[in-house]
């Protein structure tokens, strides 16, 4: 991404569109993001580059199986972006929900691209054949919400 990473700090309200398994589904809320101070950065020396962290309040009520994705712990933060890559919710967790954004494009108003879900260990299946269905995926936009 040729945009400074940086530039992205503040806020912004974020809609994901699914397209699969079933397409059509919208969610939304608001996304904040903010620099790493450098007691977080160097913490962090040998693990994942952490450029930004933030969370993500979602506005449809889908809190339960979000709930990390909220956290505004520093050390465990809801939202965290490296590079064109944003997770939303705790990584390595079985038992929750990590959607993985990546960016793709990128303006002064916002940004935007593809995201797929991680479901931790709950897995689709089709009511009638029983095959397993694709993990939830789509497309976002994050616009910017200027005070």
């Amino acid at each position: 991404m040729a945009f400074p990473t940086t530039a992205l700090a503040g806020d912004y309200r974020l809609v994901q569109v699914r397209t699969q398994p079933s397409p059509g589904s919208v969610r939304s809320g608001r996304l904040h993001l903010s620099p790493v101070d450098s007691a977080t950065r160097a913490a962090s020396v040998g693990g994942a580059v952490r450029e930004l962290i933030g969370w993500f309040d979602p506005a449809d009520g889908d809190s339960a199986s979000r709930v990390q994705a909220g956290s505004r712990d520093p050390e465990h933060p809801g939202a965290v972006l490296a590079g064109s890559h944003l997770r939303l919710g705790q990584a390595g967790t079985l038992d929750a929900y990590v959607d993985h954004l990546t960016i793709t494009a990128v303006s002064e108003d916002g940004f935007w691209g593809w995201w797929k879900e991680e479901p931790g260990l709950e897995v689709a299946v089709d009511r009638n054949s029983g095959r397993r269905l694709p993990d939830p995926a789509g497309f976002f936009c994050a616009l910017r919400v200027r005070i």
